[in-house]
C-alpha cells in the first residue's frame, strides 16, 4: 500500500513539472525576437512616384494642391523632398498663385516650402490686382501666411510692369511686392491703366 500511495502523488507532480517545462519551452520558441535596425540617414526611408496631394479648409474647399513626379523622405526628418513639384494655393475656392520648380522641400510641422532651380511663381489676376510672374532660382513660401521670399536674383512681371532685382518678398494679404536691392524696372501704375 505504501508503493501505491507514492505513485498516486508522484504522477501528478511529474505531470505538472512536465507540463510546466513544455509551457516554458513553447513560450520561449514562440517569442518574436525583434531588433531595431538603424536606417542610413542619407538614403530615403520613403519614396513615391507621381504624387497628388490636396489640403482642404474647414468648409471643405480646396486650400492647397501639390503634385510632383517624385517624393522622398529621409529617416528622422520632418522634411519631404519633391522632384518637379507644382503647388497651387487657393482661398475661398479660388486660385491665388501657383509655384513650379525642379526641386522642393516641405517642412511638415511649419508648413513651409523651399523651392529650388527654375522657380516660377504665377499669381492670378483679381478684380483689384493684376496677374504677376516671378522667376528665380530659390523661393521660400509660407503656405499659412501666404508670404514668399528669396535673396536670389529675381525677374518679375506685375501687370504691365516688369524688371529685375536681387531678392524680393511678396505678402499676398497686403498685395505688396518688395524689391530690396539692385532694382531695374519699368513700373506702370495699375490704377491708371
Amino acid at each position: 500500500m505504501k508503493i501505491r500511495w507514492r505513485y498516486g502523488i508522484a504522477f501528478p507532480l511529474v505531470l505538472a513539472v512536465a507540463l510546466g517545462g513544455l509551457s516554458a519551452w513553447l513560450g520561449r520558441i514562440s517569442e518574436i525576437q525583434t531588433e531595431e535596425v538603424k536606417l542610413n540617414p542619407d538614403e530615403p526611408q520613403y519614396a513615391m512616384q507621381v504624387i497628388d496631394g490636396r489640403h482642404f479648409d474647414e468648409q471643405g474647399r480646396l486650400k492647397e494642391h501639390l503634385t510632383a513626379e517624385t517624393a522622398w523622405q529621409l529617416p528622422e526628418s520632418k522634411e519631404v523632398h519633391f522632384g518637379m513639384p507644382k503647388l497651387l494655393v487657393y482661398a475661398d475656392g479660388k486660385l491665388l498663385y501657383q509655384v513650379d520648380s525642379r526641386l522642393a522641400a516641405y517642412h511638415t510641422d511649419s508648413k513651409q516650402v523651399w523651392f529650388e532651380q527654375d522657380v516660377v511663381m504665377n499669381k492670378t489676376a483679381e478684380a483689384d490686382r493684376p496677374a504677376g510672374v516671378v522667376k528665380t532660382d530659390k523661393l521660400h513660401v509660407d503656405t499659412e501666411t501666404r508670404f514668399a521670399s528669396t535673396k536670389s536674383p529675381v525677374e518679375f512681371e506685375y501687370g504691365r510692369s516688369h524688371g529685375s532685382s536681387v531678392g524680393m518678398t511678396y505678402d499676398y494679404e497686403k498685395g505688396l511686392l518688395t524689391l530690396p536691392s539692385r532694382v531695374k524696372a519699368t513700373i506702370y501704375d495699375v490704377k491708371n491703366l
